[in-house]
């Protein structure tokens, strides 16, 4: 009778926790920031093309990573060298593939605005999360560099802070002015 009642109590104490603690979902959250807030916030920044992807397991086989060599065109902040290895966690080993959310996806040849930071141990990372890695795309009609813009360039007076705005689209060399004149203040 001890037992049964025990069973009971501890059942019911069961129940009251998941009426009152539900399981909830996690999802990681990026900060919304600025192409001034990246700026900053980076050891460099560069724009070049996409040249090499490789994806391996960390030591003890519990995260996949994929190093990113993009070529520099231009350095707009820092030098991390003619080829700078970005290392982005996720990718594809074999035929498994380990997803991190709010993670840029980098492709071979395409050309890139990339906003890194170093961390402590040297590895160069994106800053932002999928913030920090800005397509260039040639226009079909004029031939000329553009960069679909979804980050925020300006605050405009009638805008919320951090609110991010409709996609700006831009020459690639506005962009870059843009954020040489970050990098100097």
């Amino acid at each position: 009778m001890k037992n049964l009642k025990r069973i009971f109590t501890l059942t019911w104490w069961l129940f009251i926790c998941f009426l009152f603690f539900p399981i909830t979902e996690t999802k990681a959250q990026v900060i919304k920031m600025s192409a001034k807030d990246l700026t900053k916030e980076s050891t460099a920044v560069l724009y070049g093309k996409c040249t090499k992807l490789k994806s391996e397991w960390n030591e003890d086989r519990r995260v996949i990573y994929t190093y990113v060599t993009i070529v520099a065109e231009e350095y707009i902040k820092g030098n991390l060298g003619s080829e700078a290895v970005i290392t982005v966690p996720g990718g594809r080993v074999d035929d498994i593939i380990y997803e991190v959310s709010e993670m840029p996806v980098f492709t071979e040849g395409e050309e890139v605005v990339a906003f890194i930071r170093t961390n402590s141990r040297g590895k160069n990372l994106v800053t932002g999360g999928f913030q920090g890695k800005v397509k260039i795309e040639k226009d079909s009609q004029t031939g000329k560099r553009m960069v679909q813009a979804n980050i925020i360039t300006e605050e405009a007076e009638d805008q919320v802070p951090g609110q991010v705005r409709k996609a700006e689209r831009m020459q690639l060399e506005d962009f870059v002015i843009k954020l040489k004149g970050y990098a100097k203040n």
